[in-house]
């Protein structure tokens, strides 16, 4: 395969563990992003579930089948969002006030703009490509709304 930034193996919050090859990648502390070149699309992933980083491709399958025969099902995941930062962006108005008020609610602090201490990046149906990118070479974890709301519930970012 070509232009693999990073293979690795990963479980997911329902215990499924998979194979993974991304390029275009952008990480956070706790969260590395990138597009999936098995789906074309971006895909995040929680640092702390990634089982193992993939150097030669050729154990790719066979290491996969070792974690899966070995892992047991991830804890549940936390709940806390005391203190991350979150922008909105490409919302309606009314839309983006009730996505402000879930955020308040769960701790988030809501930034206006793309900041240095921008945690995630929400994008709506119409959000600026040019400033998805911008928060993507700082570090920023870009989520649509359902993402988001997941987030929010479960602690957790889906792939998808």
């Amino acid at each position: 395969m070509s232009n693999i930034d990073i293979s690795f193996i990963y479980q997911d919050a329902s215990g499924n563990i998979t194979a993974r090859n991304l390029s275009e990648i952008s990480e956070t502390d706790e969260y590395l992003q990138g597009i999936c070149l098995s789906s074309a699309e971006l895909r995040t992933f929680r640092k702390d579930r990634i089982l193992e980083k993939i150097t030669d491709q050729n154990t790719l399958e066979d290491r996969l089948q070792f974690h899966v025969s070995v892992n047991p099902p991830p804890k549940a995941p936390p709940k806390s969002h005391h203190l991350l930062d979150i922008c909105f962006t490409g919302f309606k108005s009314d839309d983006k006030k009730r996505l402000i008020e879930y955020s308040q609610n769960a701790s988030f602090i809501v930034r206006s703009s793309v900041t240095r201490s921008l945690n995630f990046l929400c994008c709506g149906y119409n959000a600026g490509p040019s400033k998805i990118k911008k928060a993507r070479k700082q570090g920023v974890v870009a989520l649509t709304e359902e993402q988001f709301l997941q987030l929010l519930e479960t602690g957790d970012i889906p792939e998808n």
